[in-house]
């Protein structure tokens, strides 16, 4: 594994019209790029992510394992408005005429990164993958770079639901009021079951020794494990680039038209206990890109671990990648593709 920074000193015009003057991109590679940078593959993170891989997907990226960087090149950038070495969201407010945040899109960060390509000489990549936001710039990479990928993987992740839109607005009214602990602490809970929830901590009381029952401030362990998980979020993340980050997940959406540019194989995968993006939604947007005339496919992770599921179901997820990245044949036939539309057609679960 090693780490660039790439600085830009070029000007880069967002989607909304604003210019930025510069900007650096932090980026992590996996394995090495052979010599016709033929084994590289574009991983993109998830909306508090890093470009680190092996912090979040450990397990699933490894020596040997189904993103096998002993014969793969994974590459990975930290957003543009991320904070973990890229142009942060902070800095874009500071340079801003306005003082403000700039609204910076799907389409904006994978234009950004995109910029990387040429330095690292790669014209081409084996796969996109990502999940959850960074399904949403595996989608809108497909789109915007219609022939640079043979394979696209996106992983719990279609456009937002009005569910999602209120709960990335709740958590804005938060961060505004600087309450970045709270803005986590929703999101969390869009990240878990139910079930998962109940299973871990039902109604006992919090793990610290406190009891609910006999004092008024006291909480149950649900509550401990959020207060916690929110102090620690607000200790790595910054309070700017969860509001630009989550505004770039709501404006995320794709038109037919859009669609059919793609040219990439598109495998999207759902979970079947998330509700924050829905089965049944992704198995409708596979159908929409089928129906549009691309290869789609869907697969579906059994969990009740509800959307995190992708990040902590390892044998699971490895088991999708692997059916995905490794059939025993690659060629589908005009039949097969026919059918397949007519699964998707159907929103029939084509999972493993």
């Amino acid at each position: 594994m090693f780490e660039i920074d790439l600085l830009i000193n070029e000007p880069f015009e967002l989607e909304s019209g604003e210019v930025l003057t510069e900007l650096k991109l932090r980026t992590t590679i996996y394995g090495k790029l052979n010599a016709d940078r033929s084994n590289a593959v574009l991983v993109f993170h998830a909306l508090t992510g890093s470009s680190r891989i092996h912090e979040w997907w450990n397990g699933v990226i490894a020596d040997g394992g189904v993103l096998d960087t002993s014969k793969d090149a994974f590459i990975c950038v930290n957003y543009l408005g991320s904070c973990y070495g890229s142009t942060s969201a902070k800095a874009l407010k500071r340079r801003s005429s306005r003082r403000e945040i700039p609204i910076v899109s799907t389409r904006d960060i994978v234009r950004s990164t995109s910029l990387l390509f040429e330095y690292l000489g790669v014209s081409r990549f084996k796969a996109v993958i990502g999940g959850s936001v960074g399904g949403m710039l595996a989608l809108q990479f497909a789109v915007e770079f219609p022939d640079l990928a043979d394979e696209v993987i996106a992983i719990a992740a279609a456009p937002l639901s009005a569910m999602g839109l209120a709960l990335n607005h709740i958590q804005r009214q938060a961060t505004a009021r600087g309450d970045i602990d709270i803005a986590r602490k929703i999101a969390l809970l869009s990240y878990r079951s139910p079930t998962e929830f109940t299973d871990k901590f039902g109604r006992k009381p919090n793990r610290n020794g406190e009891d609910p029952t006999a004092k008024f401030q006291d909480r149950f362990d649900v509550g401990g494990y959020l207060d916690h998980q929110g102090a620690e979020f607000r200790k790595r993340f910054e309070l700017e680039s969860y509001e630009l980050l989550t505004k770039a997940m709501d404006l995320f959406d794709l038109t037919d038209d859009e669609i059919r540019k793609v040219r990439s194989r598109i495998s999207f995968i759902g979970i079947s206990s998330d509700w924050l993006f829905p089965p049944a939604d992704i198995r409708a947007l596979a159908a929409r890109f089928a129906e549009n005339g691309v290869d789609a496919r869907y697969h579906e992770l059994r969990s009740d671990v509800g959307h995190d599921a992708f990040l902590t179901e390892t044998d699971e997820i490895t088991g999708i990648l692997g059916e995905i990245l490794s059939p025993p044949d690659l060629g589908y036939s005009e039949a097969e593709g026919a059918n397949h539309y007519n699964e998707l057609h159907g929103l029939a679960v084509g999972c493993s």
